[in-house]
């Protein structure tokens, strides 16, 4: 029983340590039209991620990326070797928000910087 026990506590204190963790979920549309409200903060975003040279960006839709629509996207300052499966797909997206870097040439609305994590959106895979 007291096995069960600290099995238990010891769940319950790493599973709020790593939710204490994470960024808060805010949607694209809120840091383009809020950035201020999240400069410097840890933030989780949901969006298309492209991957390319000068190019590294994560976009409200697919159609943005497609349309050169940059200031409906956030520059991401990604390891891109480590981070290359999720190319061209929809993924959440954990990192720091800065309003202040735009990417190449200024053209994004902020960027995603110290990026934590990255992980394959669910519909995405049952869109295929």
């Amino acid at each position: 029983m007291k096995k069960i026990t600290f099995m238990l506590f010891f769940l319950l204190i790493t599973t709020n340590l790593f939710a204490a963790e994470a960024g808060e979920l805010v949607s694209i549309i809120e840091l383009v039209s809020n950035p201020q409200n999240f400069d410097g903060r840890k933030v989780t975003i949901v969006g298309f991620l492209n991957l390319e040279f000068e190019g590294n960006a994560i976009y409200l839709h697919k159609n943005d990326y497609e349309y050169s629509i940059y200031k409906n996207g956030i520059w991401c300052d990604i390891d891109v070797a480590k981070y290359s499966k999720f190319n061209k797909k929809h993924v959440w997206l954990e990192g720091t928000f800065n309003t202040k870097s735009k990417g190449h040439m200024g053209l994004w609305s902020g960027s995603i910087e110290k990026i934590t994590r990255v992980w394959e959106s669910e519909r995405s895979r049952i869109l295929k």
